[in-house]
């Protein structure tokens, strides 16, 4: 008689997880498909659970040095390139301009910044990839010696969060920061074959986790030890610095302090292109587990927490209708808590469809009894939940 349970016990389980993958597909196409549901269906797609990790980041107070950002505000091509000199002066690893002269404006300054930009040999440069045309510098400020890098943060499917990155596109095309961090030689050879697949960013905390100086200041100052031998990235960190309501170059980022319900972006270009160098340069990868073996460990989750649930049932219903909410409580807790510890240790796990499909497949079991009942009245069908 035992036997015989165990086996209706794991048909039963089997078949409940089936009709749950069923009907939970049913539902993901109805909820991206409608029309009606698409502002919730957004709302869904920007909120992952590991923003909670992030987002605690922004109350770290560690300061971080070797990549230093340079605030260009609104500053004309002139002060640009005596910026640009000042650093030069402190003997930087290699400095990034995160700003794109797309056309000529004045020819006595823009002769300055040409010669500013030729002269030196470790200045990276940026580019924007829109459709099929490339948006760079006036070929006035490019050289046959050029090092430039795309800036590009919109990635096909990302939602309005940016979470992921690309190093390396067609395999000559190098991301700004890639190039930044193997032009500062802290960039091993070896991990670039990595970059060409999509790969989560390691953030470090927002633009008051780096050393940052308004160009105006910089100007200012004889000398800046802090810049000697670390990477220097010119860019926007709004007029004036830190302005909260200057929303020019920002993006929504895992970092928000609102992750759900974001109203107002919160990281400027600049900032994010900081963190990926901080990561590439200190071979501080993100792990992100296989969507295949994602999706084959909630398959199993749900259908060992239908068996569970069963057992519960056959036992009592009552106790079952009575336990079933606080048991979906503790199983969401304990999934998102050790996401969060796998995402401390660097493997991001895309945790949703294990934390659905699990609390769904319980939610199932009651219309599965129900399923059953009528096959049983029908057919003479056999059951664990029934016997």
């Amino acid at each position: 008689m035992a036997t015989r349970n165990t086996k209706l016990l794991w048909r039963d389980s089997f078949l409940c997880t089936v009709l749950t993958l069923v009907v939970s597909g049913i539902f993901l196409l109805i909820f991206v498909n409608l029309s009606v549901l698409d502002p919730f269906y957004r709302a869904f797609k920007d909120f992952s659970f590991t923003d909670i990790y992030y987002s605690t980041l922004i109350n770290d107070e560690a300061v971080f040095k070797d990549v230093i950002i340079v605030n260009v505000k609104q500053s004309d091509r002139f002060t640009i390139a005596q910026a640009i000199e000042k650093v030069q002066e402190q003997h930087p690893k290699v400095i990034g301009l995160d700003v794109v002269f797309r056309d000529l404006k004045n020819p006595f300054v823009d002769s300055i910044l040409k010669k500013t930009l030729h002269k030196h040999s470790n200045i990276v440069t940026s580019y924007f990839l829109e459709n099929d045309s490339v948006i760079s510098n006036h070929n006035d400020f490019k050289s046959d010696k050029d090092i430039e890098g795309f800036i590009n943060m919109n990635l096909p499917n990302q939602d309005a969060v940016v979470r992921d990155f690309i190093g390396v596109k067609d395999a000559e095309l190098y991301s700004f920061a890639t190039q930044l961090a193997l032009e500062s030689g802290k960039l091993k050879e070896e991990n670039l074959l990595k970059l060409k697949d999509r790969i989560p960013i390691n953030y470090k905390g927002n633009q008051s986790s780096f050393l940052s100086f308004d160009i105006d200041e910089l100007l200012e100052l004889e000398s800046i030890p802090a810049m000697q031998n670390a990477i220097v990235v010119f860019g926007y960190l709004g007029t004036p610095t830190g302005n909260k309501f200057d929303i020019e170059d920002k993006l929504f980022t895992p970092l928000n302090e609102k992750y759900v319900g974001r109203s107002t972006p919160d990281m400027y270009g600049v900032v994010i292109h900081a963190n990926i160098v901080k990561m590439l340069s200190s071979n501080n990868f993100v792990k992100k587990a296989p969507k295949v073996l994602i999706y084959c460990i909630a398959i199993i989750c749900c259908f060992l927490t239908v068996m569970f649930g069963m057992r519960l049932y056959r036992k009592s219903s009552l106790a079952y209708d009575v336990l079933i909410k606080f048991i979906q409580l503790v199983i969401s807790i304990v999934l998102v808590y050790l996401a969060l510890k796998l995402l401390k240790l660097n493997i991001y796990v895309f945790i949703t469809p294990i934390l659905v499909l699990t609390l769904f497949g319980l939610e199932m079991i009651d219309f599965y009894v129900y399923l059953v009942d009528y096959l049983k009245k029908r057919f003479k069908w056999d059951s664990y939940l029934l016997d």
